[in-house]
């Protein structure tokens, strides 16, 4: 049994990547606990939830209810931007976040070279 874990509640778009491209970010999670098998949220392989600047992806009210990371050591979350359906080796990194006992509970706020600007909100359970 693992001893800590994070609770994903939100994720909010201060600003997309594509903004001056397309009409937002299709954006899927990949979390991987202390070097485990990855995860992807949402689970299928093409899918992604739209973000545009100002939306919030609320986890807790969603297919996923309640994303709850158990880990050990460490959880990474890392934030993608699913541009083509049929190939998702071409998804755009957009950031990242190691999650680490003690991490306590609020919110982090993600940037990135590309303008991407992302906040994951989360509750420190264990």
């Amino acid at each position: 049994m693992s001893k800590h874990s994070i609770k994903i509640n939100s994720i909010y778009c201060a600003h997309t990547s594509e903004s001056n491209i397309t009409g937002g970010d299709e954006v899927y999670l990949v979390c991987q606990a202390d070097g485990g098998i990855p995860i992807r949220i949402p689970y299928g392989i093409n899918e992604a939830h739209n973000m545009e600047k100002g939306d919030t992806w609320n986890l807790t009210n969603s297919d996923e209810d309640s994303l709850i990371l158990n880990f050990d050591y460490e959880v990474l979350v890392t934030l993608w931007d699913h541009d083509l359906n049929d190939d998702p080796n071409l998804a755009t990194y957009l950031q990242s976040h190691d999650f680490q006992p003690g991490s306590g509970s609020g919110s982090i706020r993600l940037k990135n070279y590309n303008d991407a600007d992302y906040t994951i909100n989360y509750s420190y359970i264990d």
